[in-house]
């Protein structure tokens, strides 16, 4: 990964040569001030405590996506001026886990999906920021919660880093809970990997002759190997996929692949990014109208919370350049 001063001096060289639809007239103007103002945020996030942080994030983020709709194939000449933030939160919540978001139907949040290609949270299902925390990669090592049973899974396919096509993968970060649950019945461990979307067609592998799961122990979490297979058995063929054909997401970089969970009754897993917006959106909004409870929420002598939203606020300083660099490069 490149160092963050190269990734902030890259994102600011798209300002000269943007990218997609956002080469000339006002789109190419907002696209310039928004990433100005995302680099201005995001200094600013850098020298701000953890009382305010997450304000300034929030806006680096969303001038950011505001940047991508301006420069997005996706969205038509009518569609790209846009106002209000996409997503409401509810903030009347005893610690940062229950805090809730919601989507509207229009706004920045689900035009920067629509941008994106991607599909968002369903407008007026709230979610709480429990649900979206685990899928997100910057908390893989520093949780909110422990008892997350669905996070974001590192995805390797075989012949990876090359192979743009492949029949098999491994699947790493699942939490060993999902093992003390369901042991090692291949029938219920499938059913959990069946709430990733991008992993409903695929099939566990099974040591032969004895058929049983062979579980992995990457350093994070555990691992499984999984195939894609065609036929009927006992003829079961290797049936080839590629990574647009499951849904399988990349990060900060074209080989950072992930997959995730739908989030209340999305068809597909939920993008990190998209998952950040949302945990930014509800953090911003507990900092700006409940100061008191944020105060104690962040107050790492007292909130067990405290140390997984220090990690958070500190990693996305990073990671907010890095995914709009990537995500902006797709523009071509």
């Amino acid at each position: 990964m490149a160092p963050a001063g190269t990734t902030l001096r890259d994102l600011r060289a798209l300002r000269y040569d943007p990218p997609g639809h956002a080469k000339q007239g006002a789109r190419r103007t907002t696209f310039q001030s928004a990433l100005e103002q995302c680099e201005q945020f995001l200094a600013a996030a850098r020298d701000a405590g953890y009382a305010t942080r997450p304000v300034q994030l929030f806006y680096a983020l969303s001038q950011a996506g505001r940047a991508m709709v301006a420069a997005s194939p996706h969205i038509g000449n009518q569609a790209w001026r846009l106002s209000g933030h996409g997503l409401t939160a509810n903030t009347n919540a005893a610690n940062v886990a229950d805090a809730a978001v919601t989507a509207t139907k229009i706004g920045l949040f689900p035009s920067v999906a629509a941008a994106l290609g991607m599909e968002c949270l369903v407008p007026d299902e709230p979610v709480a920021l429990r649900e979206l925390w685990p899928l997100l990669p910057e908390s893989v090592l520093v949780p909110l919660t422990t008892d997350a049973l669905l996070p974001v899974l590192m995805f390797s396919q075989t012949g990876w880093p090359h192979a743009a096509v492949f029949s098999g993968a491994e699947i790493d970060w699942i939490p060993g809970r999902v093992k003390d649950l369901y042991g090692d019945d291949p029938a219920r461990i499938k059913e959990h990997i069946d709430r990733y979307p991008a992993l409903r067609e695929c099939t566990l592998r099974l040591s032969q002759p004895m058929g049983r799961l062979e579980w992995t122990s990457p350093g994070l979490g555990l691992g499984l190997e999984v195939q894609w297979l065609s036929g009927t058995p006992p003829l079961m063929l290797s049936d080839n996929r590629t990574l647009d054909d499951l849904g399988i997401v990349s990060y900060k970089s074209a080989d950072d692949l992930l997959v995730t969970p739908a989030i209340g009754s999305m068809s597909t897993g939920l993008h990190p990014f998209l998952a950040l917006w949302a945990v930014l959106l509800g953090l911003s909004s507990l900092a700006r109208y409940e100061p008191a409870a944020w105060s104690k929420m962040i107050d790492i002598d007292r909130s067990a919370e405290a140390n997984a939203v220090e990690n958070l606020l500190d990693e996305a300083i990073d990671s907010v350049p890095a995914v709009a660099l990537h995500l902006l490069a797709s523009f071509g």
